[in-house]
């Protein structure tokens, strides 16, 4: 990911000490603002091999068979659902389990600086994708939010089938003979994993067409933690490249700030985020 992503902050004691502790806070879903947050519809249970159906084709696509008919898939699938149908995920857990930050693709955007950022009396750090998961520990991955006018449709069934396949793939890497039977066993796992990665996207950073305004990107990791309670993930301190002030930030609060980063192991550039005269726009200068 090469575009740079932006957390819109209020000042208080609390994002003051997140940062004095090069620390992301990651909220449980429940705690956001939009009721329908990780809002999906749920999918469980094998289809029968008879209903030649638009998911059952699905399920044999990721079980490597191109076509719905083909002879040894429709010979071997009950016996292939049989020993992998304990494999499906519990969806509501998972979703329960996942911890999540957000940002904004962009630093000039009016209303994540009017909801987030106290109406341009807040701040705005900008992060460098590429740096801020390095040795991670939790194996947190960065997902853009998609927007849509219909929940997510999350079939175990499928992740099942994704789960074993990757599974499957891996073991045979490990026992290859020749480089062309290591190609296909490496695009085999490649395409499982883009597959299980979208739909994990899907569940938890899919929103309605209400919110596309943000222009979200977000952290997400799953917690091994049974409460609902957020949790902190540590970023390096160099992953953090600029502070954006608000215009309307107090002196004192940003003055704190700026002696804060000043003592900042890593270079940090200073920028002011500003009304544009003679538009509603926010424009950015350099310095403060």
């Amino acid at each position: 990911m090469e575009k740079m992503m932006y957390k819109y902050c209020s000042f208080s004691e609390y994002t003051v000490t997140n940062i004095l502790n090069d620390e992301l806070y990651m909220n449980h879903y429940e705690s956001f603002n939009d009721p329908f947050e990780c809002w999906c519809n749920i999918v469980t249970g094998f289809p029968s091999k008879d209903e030649k159906s638009e998911r059952l084709k699905k399920i044999l696509n990721a079980w490597r068979f191109e076509d719905i008919s083909d002879s040894d898939a429709f010979e071997n699938y009950d016996l292939y659902v049989d020993s992998i149908s304990s494999m499906e995920p519990d969806i509501p857990g998972l979703i329960d389990h996942a911890r999540i930050t957000c940002f904004s693709k962009r630093p000039d955007n009016l209303l994540m600086w009017s909801h987030y950022a106290d109406g341009l009396r807040g701040f705005c750090l900008e992060f460098d994708p590429n740096l801020i998961l390095v040795n991670n520990p939790n194996f947190a991955k960065i997902y853009e939010v998609e927007y849509e006018d219909q929940p997510a449709e999350i079939d175990t069934a499928l992740i099942a089938v994704l789960m074993d396949q990757i599974d499957y793939n891996t073991c045979a890497l490990e026992s290859v003979s020749s480089d062309d039977e290591a190609l296909c066993y490496e695009s085999g796992l490649d395409k499982s994993l883009i597959n299980s990665n979208e739909i994990y996207m899907k569940m938890l950073a899919t929103k309605p067409l209400d919110w596309k305004y943000e222009e979200e990107i977000r952290i997400i990791y799953q917690s091994f933690c049974e409460k609902k309670s957020g949790q902190f993930l540590k970023y390096p301190p160099q992953a953090i490249k600029s502070v954006i002030f608000g215009e309307k930030m107090s002196e004192k609060q940003r003055d704190a700030l700026k002696v804060l980063f000043e003592l900042h192991p890593y270079p940090i550039a200073f920028k002011t985020a500003k009304r544009e005269k003679g538009s509603f726009g926010v424009i950015l200068d350099s310095g403060i």
